[in-house]
């Protein structure tokens, strides 16, 4: 069988990226706009938002839930950790580009209008990304038991709506506020979701990360060169990308 062009290569290869970047998988509160959302349970004594570890690593990629959110191994946090321990100081610099964050992820119906009448069928269920702050307030309303209580709860729970002020890194404020008690959506009030597995189906695997951080790190194909292009970076060389 004729091997395939380089060109065609990596057109398959920008194809896979593409749909193995998270961002596409997640639900972000835009600037000055307020989003209508339900939280979907995930069982009574299981908790309903999953922390994260995120590398944003721009264009194409965007974000990856890294799979050191489960103790797994991760080609990308391998090449930070190396980048970053370097004692050459474009590595460290290089390393500070993509350095992993902490991200909150919580499975929602999320709605197209203020007053929950139309859900956002195309969105829901999806992920969306809280802040720690966010996190916080939601878990506030959560343990407020006389007041508000579980959220999640198809027959007495609640929307939130999630709203966000700014655009800058100073000037972005986020709020949660609790809407009045209403059944979850008809579609969405007898399933209990999965966090880990629900998590687990939009993150990457160790091969996949491999690649994601090779054409981050701008790692070519050369058939006649196995050297990585970028010093230190030994586990990401040629044949491991192949």
């Amino acid at each position: 069988m004729a091997k395939k062009l380089l060109k065609d290569r990596l057109k398959e290869r920008r194809e896979e990226l593409k749909a193995k970047g998270q961002s596409g998988n997640l639900f972000f509160i835009k600037a000055d706009t307020t989003t209508r959302v339900r939280i979907l349970p995930a069982g009574a004594e299981e908790e309903f938002v999953k922390e994260i570890t995120q590398f944003y690593l721009g264009g194409e990629i965007k974000g990856v839930i890294s799979p050191a959110s489960f103790h797994e191994p991760c080609a990308i946090m391998e090449a930070y950790d190396e980048l970053k321990e370097s004692k050459d100081d474009d590595d460290k610099s290089l390393a500070k580009k993509f350095t992993p964050r902490q991200r909150f992820l919580a499975l929602c119906v999320i709605y197209k209008d203020q007053a929950g009448k139309e859900i956002d069928e195309q969105n829901s269920p999806k992920f969306i990304v809280l802040t720690s702050g966010m996190y916080q307030d939601i878990l506030n309303l959560y343990l407020d038991e006389a007041e508000w209580g579980d959220m999640t709860d198809p027959v007495n729970g609640y929307d939130l709506k999630l709203g966000r002020t700014g655009s800058g890194k100073t000037d972005t404020e986020y709020t949660v506020t609790a809407c009045k008690n209403t059944p979850a959506p008809k579609a969405f009030s007898k399933k209990v979701y999965d966090m880990d597995e629900e998590v687990r189906k939009i993150t990457p695997s160790y091969e996949d990360t491999k690649k994601i951080i090779a054409q981050f790190l701008n790692i070519k194909e050369d058939d006649d060169d196995e050297k990585p292009a970028k010093k230190g970076l030994k586990k990401l060389g040629k044949k491991d990308i192949d």
